[in-house]
């Protein structure tokens, strides 16, 4: 299932272009004693007491969650994470298929999950595979879009990674969306970005989406 550009999560506001850089930029530090805080007064507002003994080190442990995992991608840069590579001629393309990948939806404050794939043509440099799979969570791990985050992905391997070509494929559940009323639960969102030749032929894209096919089934 594909939701049209405007509509990522399913409900009624349009999404702004997207802003110079990656995601939503963020205009602080994360404010851990401030966010503790507010998930203390989250719970109040529920009804709950942020101090019996179930709920004693939620405000800690979802603190910890959000700012090391769900917003880790704010402290790194794409750039230094892709790093430079090593020069090489070949230009034979290649795809990494499944990389696990989540990022925060700004309407509603929750997670998407699911797998990014991702292919890119040399263009006199190759990169080592942990590094990209990296690169996506420094891109993914942010306040952000699906749309945003495949298309950043897509740019970053051109501007940062050298490379000739590059593709991305993201297929996500967005809670949001497997939440609202009258979901069947089992929705997905497949958002695709192209930039370089994969953009301009037709073969090269034909060739990257055969080879991530069988794992899409």
């Amino acid at each position: 299932m594909s939701l049209p550009a405007h509509d990522p999560c399913g409900h009624d506001h349009p999404v702004a272009p997207p802003p110079a850089g990656v995601g939503i930029p963020r205009h602080g530090a994360f404010d851990a004693p401030a966010f503790e805080q507010a998930i203390a007064d989250l719970l109040r507002a529920c009804g709950i007491a942020p101090d019996n003994r179930h709920t004693g080190r939620t405000a800690q442990r979802v603190r910890e969650l959000w700012q090391q995992r769900l917003l880790g991608g704010y402290e790194l840069d794409p750039a230094a994470v892709l790093g430079d590579g090593f020069e090489d001629p070949r230009r034979d393309m290649v795809v990494i298929r499944g990389i696990a990948v989540h990022g925060v939806c700004p309407h509603h404050l929750v997670p998407f999950r699911g797998v990014a794939h991702v292919a890119y043509l040399p263009g006199g440099r190759l990169h080592g595979f942990g590094r990209i799979a990296r690169l996506v969570d420094a891109i993914g791990h942010r306040f952000t879009y699906q749309e945003w985050m495949t298309r950043d992905i897509a740019d970053a391997l051109m501007t940062h990674g050298k490379a000739a070509g590059a593709a991305c494929v993201i297929e996500a559940e967005q809670l949001c969306l497997l939440l609202g009323e009258d979901r069947r639960g089992d929705e997905r969102v497949i958002t695709q970005a192209f930039a370089g030749e994969f953009e301009h032929s037709e073969q090269a894209r034909n060739e990257f989406l055969r080879a991530i096919e069988e794992r899409r089934r």
